[in-house]
């Protein structure tokens, strides 16, 4: 049997000190390298009628085109977490802020992501920025002036700005509605709110209605249903920039969470079902579901649940947030429980 050092267990048992221990090890992306250019093709292999079906060497591009963009939203999102825990020392909030805004500052003087050259870049990048904003705006409550906060947001507006056009005149029919779109209006969303600006917020406001109503009765969204074997998958998707953007404007526009017949309920309910069993997706799509069941969700598809009871404290999906150990997505803002504050705490005997 291994022994394990006295100090690890030490870490292991003690909150605080594993906390600062993730605060050292959060490194500062100041050097990432912008990513301007951004092409690559589709995942799924070419006669995959309801791009259901992987082909691995494409897959494995598309991956590796967005890496340096994922590394870099999971380091903002790890200096992000530091910005939104209240335990953070003053001293440890403004490096972590000065990193935010120099780092993003590098990519706003690269214009990066303004040349999108494929179809999948283009439904890729918004999610991305959405990130980048998030962390931007837990910066700002520390450094409200940062250096270059201009060219900053100029960026950003650019992007938002970029998004909006390829989903009204460019996107495939059914990614103009569905998940891609709903992170699209994520991102445009949370630009908007951190520059008060009423269009972007409008846009936002109106891509998660759009989605959302197109549930059906019964909560399942058709545009993620024809995923055939992917269908739950996609659903998952979907349900966390809905939720989340909701959660966004419940102050601005409440009736997000409850229009179309209290779509967004509906769509988190059918899903967590179907997380449950499958066997009603299954029912939809004729095919076997990649995840549901024994397949379990993993904790980052189940991050915006803090930002769902936020809306709706259903005791029921409380108790499921408690149970995940880390509800976290760069995609998001990072940890979700320090960014919407009140949610369960996951069980220290369930880690």
């Amino acid at each position: 049997m291994t022994t394990r050092p006295l100090a690890l267990l030490l870490l292991l048992s003690s909150p605080v000190a594993a906390q600062e221990a993730a605060k050292e090890a959060a490194e500062c992306p100041v050097d990432a390298k912008p990513v301007v250019t951004l092409g690559f093709g589709s995942r799924y292999t070419d006669d995959s009628e309801n791009r259901s079906d992987f082909d691995e060497e494409a897959d494995k591009a598309v991956t590796a085109a967005l890496k340096p963009i994922d590394d870099f939203i999971t380091d903002l999102a790890k200096q992000t977490n530091i910005l939104n825990d209240p335990d953070t020392k003053p001293e440890d909030a403004q490096a972590a802020a000065d990193c935010v805004m120099q780092s993003i500052l590098s990519w706003a003087k690269a214009d990066a992501l303004s040349e999108l050259e494929t179809q999948g870049a283009n439904l890729s990048a918004p999610s991305r920025v959405g990130g980048i904003a998030f962390a931007y705006a837990a910066a700002l409550k520390v450094v409200p002036q940062p250096q270059g906060k201009d060219q900053i947001e100029a960026w950003l507006m650019d992007r938002a700005r970029q998004t909006m056009a390829y989903f009204d005149t460019e996107a495939p029919p059914r990614a103009s509605q569905n998940n891609l779109r709903a992170w699209a209006g994520l991102a445009v969303t949370r630009v908007g709110l951190v520059l008060d600006d009423a269009a972007l917020i409008d846009w936002g406001a109106d891509t998660a209605s759009l989605v959302s109503c197109t549930a059906d009765a019964d909560g399942s969204l058709p545009n993620e249903m024809w995923r055939g074997k992917l269908a739950l998958h996609y659903q998952i998707h979907a349900v966390a920039p809905l939720v989340t953007t909701a959660a966004l404007l419940q102050d601005e526009r409440p009736e997000l969470f409850t229009g179309c017949d209290r779509a967004i309920p509906r769509i988190v309910k059918f899903t967590l079902a179907g997380l449950e069993d499958p066997a009603i997706v299954e029912k939809i799509t004729g095919k076997k579901q990649s995840v549901g069941g024994t397949k379990k969700a993993r904790d980052f598809e189940l991050a915006w649940i803090p930002a769902y009871l936020t809306l709706d404290p259903d005791p029921r999906i409380a108790e499921l947030g408690a149970a995940v150990k880390e509800l976290g997505n760069s995609k998001l803002g990072g940890d979700q429980r320090l960014l919407w504050p009140g949610s369960p705490k996951a069980d220290p005997a369930d880690g």
